[in-house]
């Protein structure tokens, strides 16, 4: 019988990222292993660890890094089949630099080959597509972030159009992810477009870095009265999290333990208290589930759990 359980739709870039099998300079790495990548991909495969079904609309190219991507979303039971395969243009990807810390994790510097990449070309086609379409008339949560309209004029008419068509009884949840490198040379215009994108969603994250650079304040009560028509709004930082459903605020801890790395952990936090959403999880207890999937990505140099 079909599964009619709760669907989660995330709308976003697939990467295909390399991560040097050792913490050094680019130029001394000799040994690289390929892992999943992309914010709405990392989102959706911690949803479905979480026990949600999830699926994935994007773009890739017709190449072995494509079919790697759409086979890892298998592989962790998410479907694909809304994942178009582009013919022209490759499969984008980067490549992570790791650096050693004196604590023993390491950071990571991402080094990106993305332009002119399959996901680059999605638009409102995308979306109209007859997987993509049945996937979203069926969905209860699609979740996007502030990546996608940075991409390309035709990716944010994509995202243009989701935001357009609100449907009652569906959550529109969007990451703000901001990426000034994708927004060089017109910052203010892309911290404008995602403001107007944080306003019109249900569920708002958003880094306090991200938070500071883009709307020019960090302090959670400060974007509560910037943000008040989101119904949650959840504000991260190393240290723990603030969420607000509507005029509720509740604070939390992070959970202490060993960090390898900390790339990809927002989005496995952003599919943990989605998850909690989904379930009926109270503010508390989607904040609780945030944070223990976010460990999971804490403790590889991976972007997403695994």
């Amino acid at each position: 019988m079909p599964d009619t359980s709760p669907l989660a739709v995330c709308v976003g870039e697939g990467l295909v990222s390399l991560v040097p099998a050792t913490a050094a300079p680019l130029e001394d790495a000799r040994t690289f292993h390929r892992s999943l990548a992309g914010a709405e991909w990392n989102t959706a495969i911690a949803l479905a660890s979480a026990g949600i079904r999830t699926a994935v609309i994007s773009r890739v190219g017709d190449d072995g890094f494509g079919r790697f991507l759409t086979a890892e979303l298998r592989r962790h039971e998410v479907d694909a089949s809304a994942v178009e395969i582009d013919g022209e243009a490759p499969t984008g990807l980067y490549v992570k630099e790791l650096s050693p810390r004196p604590d023993g994790s390491v950071d990571g510097t991402m080094h990106y080959y993305r332009a002119g990449s399959a996901a680059a070309a999605m638009s409102p086609a995308t979306l109209a597509s007859p997987p993509a379409s049945a996937l979203l008339s069926e969905a209860v949560l699609v979740h996007t972030s502030g990546i996608t309209p940075a991409l390309s004029d035709s990716a944010r008419a994509a995202q243009d159009a989701l935001f357009a068509e609100r449907r009652d009884g569906r959550l529109l949840s969007f990451d703000v992810n901001w990426r000034p490198a994708l927004w060089r040379g017109r910052e203010d215009h892309g911290r404008t477009v995602i403001a107007d994108y944080a306003r019109r969603a249900d569920v708002v994250f958003c880094t306090r870095p991200d938070a500071d650079a883009v709307f020019g304040t960090d302090d959670p009560d400060r974007l509560r009265a910037l943000f008040p028509e989101p119904r949650y709004l959840v504000v991260t930082s190393p240290d723990g999290a603030t969420a607000f459903d509507g005029a509720e605020r509740t604070d939390s801890t992070a959970l202490d333990v060993p960090v390898v790395e900390s790339i990809g952990a927002g989005d496995a936090f952003a599919a943990g208290f989605l998850a909690g959403i989904l379930t009926g999880l109270s503010l508390t207890g989607s904040l609780a589930r945030a944070h223990r999937i976010a460990t999971r990505a804490l403790a590889s140099t991976r972007d997403h759990v695994d």
